[in-house]
């Protein structure tokens, strides 16, 4: 009975599950210490500054559901089919599913004249404005909106409204309110970014 189970053990394929969570510098610098599990499972991999990550399982089955942590909060859930496991390359995952913000919103409300925002994100339980940010918000009728951490995983979404937002200030001359602009403010490095 030992023998057969030894060898059952010794036959187990070590099966490798590769993955690219698609992030920005941004999110990054924001999110460094970014761990995936395979459900159930009770080691953590950290992924990579680039995105990258291999897990290693010995249980072939027709799904695993990958665990996406900051920390110990959960920010996706990822189904990696077993067919993708005999890929060269990692199976690309895109950090948000659907975005309900992103540039075009942004442009949108711009062209009808619709109040804007700016995204930002702190560690904070509620967001504290000074009075600069109330001057802003005054002279740009652009309100800022707090982020909770629990939307990381839509983080690449507000930080793509805001880089427009910077681009409509731009482009309205309204450059010299961006040099006062908080520094929590998501994509607050791209701001004179115009691109």
């Amino acid at each position: 009975m030992l023998l057969i189970v030894s060898l059952n053990l010794l036959s187990q394929e070590n099966i490798s599950i590769k993955g690219k969570l698609f992030f920005s510098i941004d999110f990054y610098r924001n999110f460094s210490n970014l761990l995936v599990k395979i459900n159930n499972a009770k080691e953590y991999v950290t992924i990579k500054e680039d995105g990258n990550f291999e897990l290693f399982t010995l249980t072939k089955k027709e799904n695993y559901k990958l665990l996406f942590y900051y920390g110990d909060i959960k920010f996706k859930e990822f189904d990696y089919k077993f067919e993708w496991t005999k890929r060269k390359r990692p199976k690309s995952i895109s950090l948000a599913e659907k975005c309900e913000v992103n540039k075009s919103v942004a442009r949108n409300k711009f062209k009808e004249k619709k109040k804007l925002k700016i995204y930002v994100f702190n560690r904070l339980d509620s967001l504290v404005l000074t009075k600069n940010d109330f001057k802003f918000q005054k002279k740009t009728s652009i309100e800022f909106v707090k982020i909770s951490i629990k939307n990381i995983n839509k983080y690449e979404c507000y930080l793509e409204y805001n880089q427009m937002v910077f681009k409509i200030l731009h482009l309205s001359k309204n450059t010299n309110l961006l040099k006062k602009i908080r520094k929590d403010v998501i994509g607050y490095n791209y701001r004179f970014n115009i691109n």
